[in-house]
């Protein structure tokens, strides 16, 4: 219409060509509208980030630049806003196509290259209309999502893997679209934050704190990270610890922690060649992190328990404490530096960081079996997915991003480490080692996937790379061995179902306390296990061996996975389990650490109450077995359940003895869970499928745990259907491991068949549940579908 406002201002006797220009000009507009809608229209538009989508824009895009700033506001109830200028190189003309899920008004504004344009906002993005091949930069003020940032009274952090990134600001949201980010933050000025790359400038004014920071170096969108909050900072020569800890004992550890980061870093520099890839670590320790750690470069994330660790820690802590280190300091070279391009190849950046932590492990516990150590940490909980009908390929297809949290598991991080250690078996050690070093620097700062690291290794070996890669990695299942007369994998370097005949199972149940290698013993267990699951072994035979074996063990790590299995047979005969427990728990001849997880395997499953209740009301223990302040709050909620006349009592004791404002926080949104009128417990479960109610996840997922008790179980079925039609909510609101832990936490303390019976019948009735997600269904099921 402004052509024809413009043609008509000359004389009356141009009329008809006036008329004739807009006639044309109206079917050019007409054409190209036309063209417009047809081109956009075949762009690969759903919910989430397909992967169509990523292919196309990967082909298109590059040199990507994302200048962030948040202004993160001083209440809680308020919301934070955003803006980015997001620069970038197109290759060839057409529309752009950013992932945004918030969507429709959290978008306040867009701009590409200086000018206001209107953009359209749908199916979780926002589709800039096309541009010409070159340079570009859009700007877009926006209003985030709370789930991203974690938002607690007075610190949040950033979590966005594997594609939230979307949730917190417009991007392209894929790992093989690395970026280079600058941020600025404006936050309270009695906060601190931290980010990927270094601080440049800060500056106060009128109460509040502008920070600026430098690049982090090129990475993916789901490892930008900050944090911001009262956090205290602990200052060591190339690193920064943040923490929000007051207890002297807690942060007499800071220099271990220290110790353990930089011997990590040494490792990893002299196994790969290569330089530490960032331009700095610095790490924040979180309390009620939903992971034990996330490997944000510059910015790693640790869980505060993981990481504090209690007064009397068990060597199964300490050496969980090395190995989670080591594991988030060797993705910087393995997902950080080198990225897997999509994320069906997510377990080749999980799978080098477990195998090596198990390595640089091995120097600070130089009495430790390693083939203890590797079974205990991979085979074993491996084997509780892998045996499962919800089993899967360590790769597997993924079509979308946002299921990619549903490729995580015991799979990805467990069996991935034992077919890893196969593989440099294969090679030989130092084969192994150069064919990594060369895969590093082929693919440093960039992206690669499985078959590309199978190519170079493949020139280090005689043996048929791709063909083993497809039995171990593209195909599922545990492996089944040809039945055994004897004592099968002995050596604990095996993997998979060893059934045994009847006189092999006697011989194992007869020997297994006596064999000299601690690995064979914890191997025998483990194979028996699998035996009684498949219906070979008794359970009565099985809790027998165990409790005597355990009046011997000496060794604390085969001494906690014989109690982990004893513990698991509860739902078979409650009272020969927990008369088992309490004996290795109180006696005086069994090692301390011993008596102290068989009395924390006690705790969810005892049912006379009057002697744990003395011990928590005096605070005196058995002689020789020391509780930490955690195992007396966990003895508060297992009491709560037993003792409703004490419930208040409980309560008030020891929300007094818990002296830090993180911790009681936790412990009052538990507590409820506890308590004795199935009314209020009804209202706590209810108040939990609301997605707001369920930020902070290990204190959702322990609460679950409380309400779904194995002494309440009865009263609790009325909470399986309900809950299992939130699981798809659950994965798209929570985090990577949500999903399973929820069902997990539903389901663990239910043994009836009325409770088996719901949850086959829910299945029956949603046939075309998503798979990835009935998986995690079908894998935290199984204890109770099995029996």
């Amino acid at each position: 219409s402004g052509f024809r406002i413009h043609e008509m201002g000359h004389s009356r006797g141009c009329e008809g060509k006036v008329l004739y220009i807009w006639g044309m000009k109206r079917w050019i507009l007409f054409l190209l509208l036309g063209v417009t809608a047809c081109h956009q229209a075949a762009l690969p538009l759903e919910t989430g980030v397909s992967r169509q989508l990523a292919l196309q824009r990967a082909g298109q895009l590059s040199d990507i630049t994302y200048q962030l700033s948040f202004y993160i506001p001083d209440s809680l109830k308020a919301d934070c806003y955003g803006e980015v200028t997001l620069s970038f190189d197109l290759g060839k003309k057409g529309p752009v196509v950013l992932d945004f899920r918030p969507g429709g008004e959290a978008v306040r504004s867009v701009e590409a290259d200086g000018s206001a344009i209107s953009a359209d906002i749908r199916s979780e993005h926002i589709v800039v209309p096309a541009l010409s091949k070159g340079h570009h930069k859009l700007h877009i003020a926006f209003t985030p999502e709370n789930a991203p940032l974690n938002r607690h009274e007075d610190f949040l952090y950033s979590l966005l893997v594997p594609e939230r990134a979307r949730t917190l600001f417009p991007c392209f949201d894929q790992p093989d679209l690395k970026a280079r980010f600058q941020l600025e933050l404006d936050i309270p000025a009695a906060w601190v934050a931290v980010s990927n790359g270094p601080l440049r400038e800060e500056t106060l004014q009128g109460g509040r704190k502008h920070l600026r920071f430098e690049d982090g170096g090129l990475q993916s969108t789901y490892l930008f990270s900050f944090a911001a909050g009262v956090w205290q900072k602990a200052d060591f020569p190339g690193v920064s610890i943040y923490h929000r800890e007051t207890r002297p004992d807690k942060l007499a550890q800071l220099p271990e922690v220290y110790r353990l980061i930089q011997s990590s870093l040494a490792w990893m520099e002299d196994y790969t060649g290569i330089g530490m890839p960032f331009p700095k670590y610095d790490c924040v320790v979180v309390p009620g992190f939903q992971f034990g750690g996330m490997e944000h470069p510059g910015a790693i994330l640790y869980n505060a328990s993981r990481i504090f660790l209690s007064e009397h820690p068990t060597e199964a802590e300490r050496l969980s404490r090395v190995e989670l280190i080591a594991h988030e300091t060797a993705h910087l070279w393995f997902g950080d530096a080198v990225t897997m391009e999509w994320f069906d190849d997510v377990w080749t950046k999980e799978v080098f960081a477990n195998y090596y932590a198990s390595q640089i492990a091995r120097p600070q516990f130089p009495e430790l079996d390693y083939r203890l150590q590797d079974f205990r940490n991979f085979n074993i909980p491996a084997y509780d997915e892998d045996r499962t009908d919800g089993s899967t390929p360590i790769r597997q297809q993924l079509d979308n991003l946002q299921d990619a949290g549903l490729v995580y598991g015991n799979i990805v991080y467990d069996k991935a480490p034992v077919v890893m250690r196969m593989l440099a078996d294969t090679l030989g050690a130092r084969a192994f080692q150069s064919g990594i070093q060369e895969y590093l620097k082929t693919y440093l700062y960039g992206n690669a996937t499985w078959p590309a690291l199978i190519e170079i290794l493949d020139r280090y070996t005689k043996a048929d790379l791709p063909a083993w890669s497809h039995r171990w990695v593209e195909d599922k299942g545990m492996p089944e061995y040809p039945e055994s007369t004897g004592l099968p994998n002995l050596c604990a370097q095996g993997y998979g179902y060893y059934p045994m005949t009847e006189s092999a199972l006697r011989r194992a149940l007869e020997e297994v306390s006596s064999l000299p290698e601690p690995s064979a013993r914890l191997s025998t267990l483990a194979n028996l296990n699998e035996n009684h699951l498949h219906g070979r072994l008794s359970a009565a035979s099985f809790i027998a061996t165990l409790a005597r074996l355990l009046q011997t063990e000496q060794q604390p790590l085969v001494a906690t996975s014989a109690l982990t299995y004893l513990a698991n047979l509860w739902r078979y005969d409650p009272a020969a389990v927990e008369s088992s427990l309490l004996a290795i728990a109180s006696a005086a001849d069994v090692p301390d650490q011993i008596r102290l997880t068989a009395f924390r395997r006690l705790m969810p499953l005892f049912t006379e109450s009057a002697e744990l209740f003395r011990i928590w009301e005096q605070q005196k223990p058995w002689s020789g077995l020391e509780l930490t302040a955690e195992d007396y709050t966990t003895l508060a909620f297992e009491l709560a359940i037993r003792r409703p006349d004490d419930y208040e009592r409980l309560r008030t004791v020891q929300r007094s003895r818990i002296d830090h404002p993180d911790r009681l926080a936790r412990f009052d949104f538990v507590y409820s869970s506890t308590h004795p009128d199935k009314a209020v417990r009804d209202s706590v479960f209810h108040s939990l499928l609301e997605a707001n109610n369920r930020r902070t996840e290990p204190w959702v997922l322990e609460s679950m745990r409380l309400l779904n008790h194995p002494l309440r179980q009865q009263d609790a079925l009325t909470y399986i259907v309900p809950a299992l039609d939130k699981l798809q909510e659950i994965q798209r609101t929570g985090d990577i491991f949500f999903p399973k832990n929820w069902c997990q936490s539903l389901l663990s303390g239910h043994s009836s068949p009325e409770a088996a019976t719901l949850v086959r019948d829910w299945l029956s009735v949603h046939p075309a549940f998503p798979p990835l997600l009935k998986n995690k269904l079908l894998q935290a099921a199984d204890p109770l579908l099995r029996q």
